[in-house]
């Protein structure tokens, strides 16, 4: 998902405090969170807390359910493409509590009956654990896990495969009623592979990162009126540019690098934060922060010294295992406010600085994707970004319906886009790749939702544009971001027709995404090449809409005391058959000229699920 512009890579995305760098299931059908264990989840857009750090949107901290119950519970659903399972269960007295979950689909058992994927196949699984140990009043324990696996493959000729693991463990401690902390080490890998089999090319690329951190949170309230945060925290980075399995050669021989290397680089983060609450009136809050951070690169690695100016290899210094080298500071200031105008209108304000010490490398234009992430170095300097947010929030009827507007602007440096052709992964020379210059973004957030009543949902609507202007790409002139989609519509309605039945509706509208199309082609020795016009990202992929709809009806006694509790859910994804271009390759007709194939995942959908809780 894109927040404001940003970048997906620009998303810090936490479960139980581990980062999660792909936050999707069945190619975006479902998401990594299963709800069964989801005990809260908060979206920071604007006024992002200092205790969060190396991303430039967004947040989206995910907590798991930790809770000790009072009794052994089950829930989970039975469904045509899905199903899963969650268990908890108290120990030792109340003092320990075990909790497990876990999804899997067959998605096989439907997809015979989609025409356009009939040829492809596609599953995911993913488990989710966790324990909870209380030791006395003031001490808990906290160990959490999670593993999630996709594959997917179309019609023989593309594979992806990816998938997250991380753990968790916290030690929570209360110094008295004023004073608690958090000790946290957190572990977690990232694993993305794509394979293609598709003449003349047969290969398969892995990449991806694995991180281990330490963490320690302090929380002291003050009075009712001063709340501060503090803490600090250190990691270790291992980031997975390449490792290419060619097993035609045409690969190693287009992109002219070596296919049997591996290529990994390493790296140190670092930060301290201190952010303090104060209210000094019951209609004023203020929040103010600052968070200094420091990245450093670590061997072993033999660098290479790009010239700032015509982007090629200088020089190599060779640093040894564990050597540090480029070592930066950065400050980061938060401050955001807020002013209750009455019981039902509020302002508020915010400015946030944010850095990004690693970024995705993305070979995308107009094809299939091939994302690698690498670390800043003595050639790329980290990405920043300034963000003012200013927002109107007014209720209605008792605090029924809620509506909200909210304007931005994102000034960014240091910026990275790819050169065209650029070869982003089995490569050290990423660096000679990479282009950097400034960015802007800017936009509008409406929002009106309705809470009670029989009739619930909401209306929201987004206008964002984005650009970049960097130096040697689209002629040094101001171009689209990759995430410039100036319109957004969401309208989500569940209806109560009786306390047993449910229907519930959902459409979305998204301006198509910018994309660089080839203008023209060439053929040198049999192989069919790609010529661009130098102007980027002047096309877009066709809008992207789709309507689900679902019907829900609870079986059994509606009475709340009976443990038992169940329901059959019927729902269609993409009712009216959307076409939604997912990627589009370019190939040559009989006569050797270009054409395009517009490739898409999913039509409509169908699915029934029986869902049950005791």
């Amino acid at each position: 998902f894109s927040v404001r512009g940003g970048a997906t890579d620009q998303n810090l995305i936490l479960l139980d405090d581990a980062p999660i760098y792909n936050a999707s299931h069945f190619l975006g059908f479902f998401s990594v969170f299963n709800n069964d264990v989801v005990k809260d989840a908060t979206l920071y857009k604007g006024d992002i807390p200092a205790n969060f750090g190396g991303r430039l949107a967004s947040v989206l901290d995910v907590t798991v359910k930790d809770e000790v119950p009072k009794r052994f519970g089950m829930q989970g659903g039975i469904g045509l493409v899905t199903s899963r399972l969650m268990l908890e269960a108290p120990l030792f007295d109340h003092k320990t509590s075990v909790m497990v979950a876990g999804r899997t689909t067959y998605a096989g058992m439907v997809l015979p009956f989609i025409k356009e994927l009939n040829e492809s196949s596609i599953y995911f699984y993913d488990l989710n654990a966790k324990i909870t140990q209380v030791l006395n009043k003031k001490n808990r324990l906290f160990i959490s896990a999670y593993h999630g696996h996709d594959e997917f493959s179309m019609q023989k000729m593309i594979g992806l495969g990816y998938g997250n693991s991380s753990g968790t463990i916290r030690w929570n401690h209360i110094f008295n009623d004023r004073l608690t902390s958090n000790l946290s080490l957190i572990g977690s890998r990232y694993r993305y592979g794509i394979d293609l089999n598709y003449s003349p090319y047969d290969f398969t690329i892995k990449a991806g990162t694995d991180a281990i951190s330490l963490n320690y949170d302090f929380a002291m309230v003050w009075n009712d009126r001063h709340m501060t945060k503090f803490g600090l925290s250190t990691g270790f980075q291992s980031y997975l540019q390449g490792q290419i399995f060619d097993r035609g050669g045409a690969l190693a021989q287009y992109l002219q690098v070596d296919s049997t290397q591996k290529i990994t680089r390493k790296a140190l983060e670092h930060a301290l934060y201190i952010t303090h609450d104060f209210t000094p009136t019951p209609r004023l809050t203020f929040r103010a922060g600052v968070r200094l951070s420091c990245f450093q690169n670590v061997g072993e690695e033999d660098f290479y010294v790009m010239d700032p100016y015509i982007y090629i290899a200088t020089d190599t210094i060779h640093y040894g295992p564990g050597e540090v080298f480029n070592t930066q500071f950065h400050p980061e200031p938060r401050a955001a406010a807020m002013y209750r105008i009455d019981e039902k209108s509020s302002i508020k304000a915010s400015y946030s600085r944010t850095v990004q010490y690693a970024q995705v490398a993305s070979s995308a234009t107009g094809g299939l994707p091939f994302d690698v992430w690498f670390p800043v170095s003595p050639n790329i300097k980290p990405q920043k970004c300034d963000q003012f947010a200013l927002g109107y929030f007014r209720n209605f009827m008792n605090d029924g319906i809620e509506t909200s507007v909210e304007v931005y602007y994102k000034n960014m440096q240091n910026v990275i886009d790819f050169k065209d052709n650029a070869i982003t992964y089995g490569s050290l020379l990423i660096d000679g790749e990479v282009r950097a210059g400034k960015g802007r973004s800017y936009g509008a957030e409406f929002l009106i939702r309705k809470n009670v009543g029989k009739f619930t949902g909401w209306i929201s609507y987004t206008y964002s544009r984005t650009f970049r202007t960097i130096k040697g790409i689209s002629y040094s002139q101001e171009y689209r971001s990759p995430y410039d989609r100036p319109h957004n519509i969401a309208i989500v309605a569940n209806y109560e027709v009786t306390p047993r039945i449910t229907l519930a509706a959902n459409w979305i509208y998204n301006t198509g995404q910018p994309v660089t199309f080839p203008c023209g082609q060439y053929t040198i020795n049999g192989q069919t090449y790609a010529v661009y016009n130098g102007r980027r990202n002047e096309s877009r992929y066709p809008d992207y809409h789709r309507l689900d709809l679902s019907f829900s009806c609870k079986l059994g006694k509606l009475d709340n005391s009976k443990r038992w509790h169940h329901d059959i859910n019927v729902s269609v994804y993409n009712a009216y058959a959307r076409h939604n271009t997912w990627a589009i390759i370019f190939d040559t007709d009989d006569q050797g000229g270009m054409i395009t194939k517009n490739m898409y995942l999913f039509s409509v959908v169908p699915s029934i699920s029986y869902n049950f809780k005791f």
